[in-house]
């Protein structure tokens, strides 16, 4: 059930705020104005606040007419037309109850940083919820359905994307907005093999603002492979029991490897991915700590992982650097600009475009480990 639209954010307003007044309608967002005509009477406070809320109850009654009754559902969702096969779907993947795991944690915190939006969530649409296999910035375990964005994202084939929560009354009731205080959402459906959308992954800011084409094409590649690891744990588990997200055994052998990337979040969430596989791994936030690290290690660095574009010196710079001091050193940026860098193509196949995901990064490094002759760009 909706509850009942209330005023909110009363303020007398303009240049003359004995007589003009404003509230905000809570269920939508709507800025409701009254204005107390002069020569009628005194102004009081509460002659303008009687005033605003007769304009605030034809508001109600024309806007949000069902609201706040029993058995309303006048801001529900529909139900998608295969929703019996979709929660068959999401249950045969089990994960619906299960714990906290390393893999969607990376991958929902890769998310919120590539769209730069502080609050975040991986959530599976059941029948009457939303349940969540990953969080950042709220401590919601589940969310009822009905107050949910993911309840509208799984309508749709692609991004769900709403500005600002609370202009729009389809979302201004949702749990986030009023609890969290969520005013831009981008959203985007999980969808199996099998056409089925099961959950989202979302991505929301406490202020309204637009959303990028480069970070709408991020969360696709993330939901991508969100619904690649379902499935093959899925297929995984048939064959052998085996439980958790898919990940390979560590390489044989003890190799340090060099992270330089100037963003810390995004170089700690890489530098865990690699040490959960047996790396090794020093990082370093710029060019100067970089060339430290090499004079340290005196020669044990094996791959050196950098970004190109940074303070100081870019990575390319950087690699001719410690190429210099030894130079069977490998190596492998990570770009979101390579067009503007023609000299990185000298470096072949070693080169990851941004966004990626931190398996991403580990099956690289294991593909340049694995390679009989790993390419060093030097020639």
């Amino acid at each position: 059930m909706c509850s009942q639209p209330f005023l909110r954010d009363v303020r007398q307003i303009g240049p003359d705020k004995e007589r003009d007044v404003s509230g905000v309608c809570s269920a939508c967002g709507a800025i409701l104005f009254a204005r107390l005509r002069y020569g009628v009477e005194k102004p009081t406070p509460e002659r303008l606040n009687s005033e605003l809320g007769a304009v605030f109850e034809r508001h109600v009654s024309e806007k949000h007419p069902f609201e706040g009754k029993p058995g309303s559902d006048s801001l529900s969702s529909p139900l998608p037309q295969d929703e019996v096969s979709r929660l068959e779907s999401l249950h045969s993947f089990g994960i619906l109850g299960t714990s906290n795991e390393q893999g969607f944690d990376d991958m929902l915190r890769l998310a919120t940083l590539t769209c730069s939006m502080p609050i975040g969530k991986i959530g599976f649409v059941d029948q009457e919820r939303v349940w969540l296999k990953s969080k950042i910035g709220f401590e919601f375990d589940e969310i009822p359905r009905e107050r949910s964005f993911s309840a509208h994202a799984i309508l749709r084939s692609d991004i769900l994307v709403v500005s600002d929560a609370l202009s729009d009354p389809m979302f201004a009731n949702n749990l986030l907005v009023t609890d969290v205080g969520v005013r831009c959402f981008a959203g985007m459906p999980l969808i199996t093999s099998s056409q089925q959308a099961i959950g989202t992954v979302c991505v929301m800011d406490r202020v309204p603002h637009l959303v990028t084409a480069e970070q709408m094409d991020s969360l696709r590649l993330i939901a991508r492979r969100i619904v690649n690891d379902l499935e093959t744990r899925a297929i995984v588990a048939a064959q052998s029991q085996h439980k958790g997200l898919h990940i390979e055994s560590p390489h044989h052998r003890t190799v340090t490897i060099l992270i330089v990337e100037d963003n810390a979040d995004l170089r700690e969430l890489l530098q865990r991915a690699l040490e959960r596989h047996g790396f090794s791994v020093h990082s370093a936030a710029d060019s100067a700590e970089a060339l430290r690290w090499s004079e340290q290690e005196e020669g044990n660095i094996e791959i050196l992982i950098s970004d190109i574009v940074m303070p100081g010196l870019n990575g390319l710079e950087l690699a001719k650097q410690i190429r210099a001091a030894r130079a069977e050193t490998k190596f492998l940026f990570m770009t979101g600009f390579g067009d503007q860098f023609p000299e990185v193509r000298e470096y072949g196949a070693n080169v990851l475009e941004k966004p990626f995901l931190p398996l991403d990064l580990v099956r690289k490094v294991k593909d340049m480990l694995n390679q009989e002759e790993s390419p060093t760009g030097t020639g």
